[in-house]
């Protein structure tokens, strides 16, 4: 099981693990600090997932915290693969550290609920449509275009994780102006494929994609967010908090806050309820590409 948990979520997972010893033991960061010797930022970076630990430093820290059998097993084998990197890593250059952060949080997610204003979710874009967004993102922040294609081929490379085995369970609530928007010069063939692709893709059974019309009374003025959920682990629970990801240009926000993801999946649901139906959504979708 372990080693069937990627990077990002081993680093983020025994950081709040050993926040959680540290807090259990009913010690401050300094003090625990003082005793191995350590710096107080060394022992914030590890808790707070900027760093990951080494196996000598999490040996240490279970010794110090009197943890051993098969919970401290669990967390020495998440630490053992501290070097191990994600694929998304080797998208450094053309993609902020957020942005691998969230990369590295869908990849082990086992379940995504999107809802989206204004363009398609990344992962249920053809390669046109995601190279016209593309564009839009370098007349904002004047990126290259040797990056813009490589942010591309990032975009689709995280699309494997919805035909992976298991695959991604993924549901997504789009916002009917987003099935209208054109983009690249109003070009019909592009949004005419898009569509017909979107479409495919709701056959899949591990998505689902709902249209909210937009004479329908809306629930919400929340712009594009996500929740990832992850999967448990044998005597440490999940492998992470559920996850909220949301946007506030020209930025975004993570967060693992319970009260936030559970008032972000209130929303959702508001909005899965708004929709209509996956069939009527294939229907509508379908009804909308022949049209162009």
């Amino acid at each position: 099981m372990i080693g069937e948990i990627n990077p990002t979520l081993r680093r983020r997972k025994l950081a709040a693990e050993l926040r959680r010893l540290r807090e259990d033991a009913g010690l401050n960061g300094v003090q625990v600090a003082r005793s191995l010797r350590w710096s107080t930022s060394k022992i914030s970076r590890m808790e707070n997932g900027q760093v990951a630990p080494s196996a000598k430093d999490v040996a240490e820290l279970l010794r110090h915290y009197g943890i051993d059998g098969e919970r401290g097993d669990l967390l020495l084998a998440l630490a053992g693969n501290d070097g191990a990197k994600g694929w998304w890593e080797s998208y450094s250059d053309v993609v902020t550290e957020p942005v691998l952060e969230l990369f590295g949080l869908e990849d082990g997610a086992s379940r995504v609920r999107a809802w989206h204003t204004f363009s398609l979710p990344g992962l249920l874009q053809t390669r046109e449509y995601a190279t016209q967004i593309g564009l839009l993102h370098r007349a904002v922040e004047l990126v290259p275009p040797g990056k813009i294609e490589r942010r591309i081929r990032a975009r689709m490379r995280r699309q494997h994780l919805l035909r992976k085995e298991p695959p991604l369970r993924y549901s997504a609530v789009l916002d009917e102006a987003v099935l209208r928007r054109r983009f690249g010069d109003g070009d019909a063939k592009l949004m005419r494929d898009q569509l017909r692709h979107l479409a495919e893709l709701g056959d899949l059974p591990n998505i689902t994609v709902r249209v909210l019309r937009l004479a329908r009374p809306h629930p919400t003025d929340i712009t594009n967010f996500m929740l990832l959920s992850f999967p448990a682990m044998p005597v440490l629970g999940s492998v992470s908090g559920e996850v909220v990801y949301y946007e506030n240009f020209p930025s975004f926000t993570l967060t693992e806050d319970e009260e936030t993801a559970f008032q972000y999946s209130l929303v959702f649901d508001l909005l899965e309820d708004a929709a209509m139906d996956e069939e009527e959504s294939r229907d509508f979708i379908t009804s909308l590409a022949d049209q162009l």
